[in-house]
């Protein structure tokens, strides 16, 4: 009877106990791992070409706060949370770069943290892109006035999209920028194995030659990629204009004739510019290639020399007559005239100053003549030739050679 009691008594003991632990008892747990981010590394972008790569917390308590805490990433690309514990580095970048260094830190609710460091480039593509044709050239257009369109085809012959980060049309003129202006269907990528078309137009801001270039910046090693521009801007009217107001010739001996210098003459009128007369003053002269008429936006070219009579500075003008406004137009000449390095000029007497004639240098003298002799090493602003005797002349006339001549 005692031992049935007792067996009672153990058995409610233990039930008390299991309905104890079950109501007020608490299982074990695992131990939260600290966080940490994956993945350990990132691939390189290209130029241009948008960028989503995604990074992972794991460990810790969630919900995660993500920054950048040390460095930078790539211009342009930013870091966006996605969800409690991912977040995503996005964007489309405009810089080319080599290994960019930064640092993305995620920390959780415990205020726990993990940091990975990542290195990123930033690279270009190939250049696969080329304009066809290779410039544009608009014809003379009144100032103000807008031409007809001329179109410029841009070309991908690559196997991969090519980002287009801007197009634009500017002048070249001192500051100008509004000769010439664009449209274009390329967007922001030329596809591979395709192509766009930039239409441009050229209003002239001024009369005269206009120049400009068509620019694409894009993602390839080539960028940014350009396209010539020219036209020519007219006046109402008659106009005559020279390419230049004057001419130095610099220095040249006298009785010689130097290098034409070449300047040309332009009607960037709207009517006909009629030439009556092209001419140039002493110890200048020219030719030209101009006919009587030089129809509008047409120019023709003028070849001028320098045959100094004397020494010293000399000037000119070279002048044309027409039926512009201004006639006649002109241009200023000017050049040294210079004694040159060879035959000296001589004094017919001794004691004369006046210089005429040529000194024999090694050759046979006249009857009674002493050679004189040029020193070959003249050294410039030294005498040029220097006297090896005196007496010169059939009838025993002393001559001297000028001792103040100095090497050009």
């Amino acid at each position: 009877m005692r031992s049935t009691v007792r067996a009672g008594m153990v058995a409610t003991f233990l039930i008390a106990v299991l309905a104890l632990s079950r109501c007020g008892g608490k299982s074990p747990q695992a131990p939260t791992l600290p966080p940490a981010i994956t993945p350990s590394s990132l691939p390189n972008g290209t130029l241009a070409t948008p960028y989503n790569e995604e990074l992972q917390a794991s460990g810790g308590v969630g919900p995660f706060t993500w920054t950048v805490n040390a460095g930078a990433l790539p211009h342009n690309l930013q870091l966006l949370p996605t969800t409690s514990n991912k977040a995503m580095i996005s964007g489309t970048p405009d810089t080319a770069a080599q290994a960019v260094a930064f640092t993305i830190q995620a920390t959780d609710s415990t205020n726990h943290s993990a940091a990975q460091s990542y290195t990123v480039s930033i690279l270009a593509e190939p250049d696969t892109l080329s304009f066809t044709p290779s410039g544009l050239s608009f014809n003379a257009q009144l100032v103000g006035n807008t031409s007809a369109t001329q179109a410029a085809t841009l070309t991908n012959t690559g196997s991969s999209p090519v980002g287009i980060t801007s197009i634009a049309a500017t002048g070249t003129n001192g500051t100008n920028n509004s000769d010439f202006g664009q449209q274009n269907t390329c967007g922001t990528s030329v596809a591979p194995a395709a192509n766009c078309t930039i239409s441009v137009t050229f209003t002239p801001s001024q009369f005269g030659p206009r120049t400009g270039v068509l620019t694409v910046n894009d993602s390839t090693v080539g960028s940014p990629h350009s396209l010539s521009l020219s036209g020519i801007g007219l006046t109402s009217g008659t106009n005559a204009t020279w390419s230049a107001p004057s001419i130095y010739f610099g220095s040249q001996s006298v009785g010689t004739t130097g290098s034409p210098w070449l300047i040309t003459l332009s009607d960037f009128g709207t009517t006909t510019l009629n030439i009556g007369n092209i001419s140039s003053t002493a110890n200048f002269s020219d030719t030209n290639t101009c006919s009587v008429n030089l129809v509008s936006g047409a120019s023709c070219q003028i070849d001028v020399t320098f045959t100094p009579g004397t020494t010293g500075a000399l000037t000119g003008t070279l002048s044309v007559t027409d039926n512009a406004p201004g006639s006649p137009q002109t241009v200023s000449l000017s050049g040294t005239g210079a004694l040159g390095h060879g035959s000296g000029y001589c004094a017919v007497n001794l004691g004369d100053n006046t210089l005429t004639g040529y000194c024999f240098h090694g050759a046979p003298p006249p009857t009674f003549c002493a050679l004189t002799s040029e020193d070959t090493s003249c050294a410039v602003g030294s005498q040029a030739i220097s006297p090896s005797g005196v007496g010169c002349g059939p009838r025993g006339a002393p001559q001297r050679v000028d001792l103040g001549r100095l090497c050009p």
